[in-house]
């Protein structure tokens, strides 16, 4: 009777010609027989058993692309183990009294008004907790597809079997480690991101949710005490003015954050994988050794060109972070302009940062394949300027009032012109939203309403980005942990 090589067959075909010789040479090399040992392991009886035990060590639930279980519990056990701070007292109230005096400035450089709630300071794990949320929202989308992408990759290598040789899905089980890889992954970056974030809204994006503003004082102190030749308390005072600013602006304006946070998590949905660097990926997974999966590198799979459309939206994406970043610096250094003896350098120094040196670029590159960045910081802080000049402050600010308001991008070329029509295009909209409001009134609105796709269409998930509401993060009373 021919000797049964069933269980080779599947090991090659799961696994590729590559790995499955290593790891029959690895158990011959032990003195075992491989026959023996991968009849047994991939048996019908003992696959379920094995892929358990598998997933026990990873810890996966397997629910959902990603499992954020893991993700969260990796965060905190980095922060905790590597660059763990617990605030005192002092430093709470000092970063509260920071945001207080720089509210105070504020009033006098911008028309839109403060957040409604209480001023913060967050610990690293405190930031953690806060911006989970909306990391989850942002890199789902990414995960889903990398999910997929193994698993069809799965299925390619399962399709090369005779039907019903292989007793189990490997798809399956791939899913649920895939799920584990990237909580582990974004667990990681969220660690990252923490350790270098001033507050709710330098990484790009603004990942914490509510109605207030708030600073990590330990990264503010370590950053400022970096910097030679600068007095430390001015640094602080600069970074609390431009998170105050940029809280104004993210809570203000109605429509801003869900924007932001949408277009990245569409973007992220659109992400193309590379199946070759899955395929590597998968050929290099090891079913004697488990422990492997914990070394899988999965930012190489977003070496894809983006698409036509992909790169669109990119550019409107980088354009509107333009728009942000270049308000909250004009208005941050007219803010402080009077207080501040260093705040032209100050100015310029966060300028490279934000647009250059911002750590949390490495992050968003690696889990999106993109960099979260102000493209073109300096004509649009030169715009905001020109803005001031031709509107006044409150003219300057009320272009937030709506998208259609605010300049496209061939408008930072040549500000001029934008403002020699600007008010037209005011007098067009302000018509438009009259209209539209005798119609509410008069009980024959129609679906023809100005907005945005997905603005003002969904209260309930409106309300979930907590931009006008008057509890903290999510919808919350901020806890005595959260204010120390």
């Amino acid at each position: 009777m021919a000797e049964n090589n069933d269980w080779e067959a599947m090991l090659r075909a799961v696994l590729g010609d590559a790995a499955a010789d290593d790891i029959i040479a690895n158990l011959r090399a032990q003195g075992i027989d491989p026959a023996t040992q991968m009849e047994g392991m991939l048996s019908p009886a003992n696959f379920d058993m094995v892929v358990k035990q598998v997933k026990d060590m990873l810890g996966s639930t397997g629910e959902g692309p990603v499992n954020w279980q893991i993700a969260e519990r990796v965060a905190r056990e980095t922060v905790t183990s590597q660059h763990f701070d617990r605030l005192s007292g002092l430093e709470g109230d000092a970063a509260r009294r920071a945001l207080s005096t720089a509210s105070l400035w504020l009033d006098a450089a911008t028309d839109i008004d403060p957040a409604t709630g209480p001023a913060m300071a967050f610990s690293r794990l405190d930031w953690v907790a806060h911006a989970l949320p909306t990391l989850k929202k942002i890199l789902d989308p990414v995960g889903a597809n990398i999910a997929r992408a193994f698993g069809e990759t799965m299925k390619g290598q399962q399709a090369q079997l005779p039907p019903g040789m292989l007793p189990f899905d490997p798809s399956q089980m791939v899913g649920g480690l895939v799920a584990s890889l990237l909580g582990m992954q974004y667990g990681k970056a969220l660690a990252e991101l923490a350790v270098s974030s001033f507050g709710t809204t330098d990484t790009g994006i603004p990942l914490v949710e509510g109605s207030f503003a708030g600073l990590v004082p330990t990264n503010v102190d370590e950053f400022a005490r970096g910097i030679e030749g600068t007095d430390t308390k001015e640094v602080e005072l600069y970074v609390a003015v431009r998170e105050a600013a940029a809280a104004r602006l993210y809570t203000r304006v109605p429509w801003l954050r869900s924007r932001v946070v949408d277009s990245v998590a569409q973007f992220a949905h659109g992400i193309e994988i590379d199946m070759s660097s899955i395929e590597e990926q998968v050929r290099e997974l090891r079913l004697d050794d488990p422990s492997q999966m914990e070394n899988v590198d999965l930012t190489d799979v977003f070496d894809v060109e983006f698409s036509p459309a992909q790169k669109e939206a990119q550019a409107r994406l980088e354009h509107l972070l333009s728009l942000i970043e270049g308000w909250v610096s004009e208005v941050s250094a007219r803010a402080v302009s009077a207080h501040l003896p260093n705040f032209v350098a100050l100015s310029e120094m966060f300028s490279r940062r934000y647009a250059t040196d911002n750590p949390a670029k490495h992050v968003w590159s690696a889990q999106l394949g993109l960099e979260l960045a102000p493209k073109r910081l300096r004509e649009a802080a030169a715009f905001w300027r020109m803005a001031e000049a031709k509107l006044g402050i409150e003219g300057r600010d009320a272009l937030w009032a709506h998208p259609d308001l605010l300049p496209e991008v061939a408008d930072l070329d040549n500000p001029a012109a934008f403002f020699d029509g600007s008010w037209s295009r005011t007098k067009d909209l302000d018509a438009e939203l009259d209209s539209f409001l005798e119609d509410v009134l008069s009980g024959s609105a129609s679906d023809s309403a100005p907005h945005e796709p997905k603005f003002g269409d969904d209260g309930d998930a409106a309300s979930s980005e907590g931009g006008t509401g008057d509890d903290g993060p999510g919808g919350t009373t901020p806890s005595d942990d959260d204010r120390q």
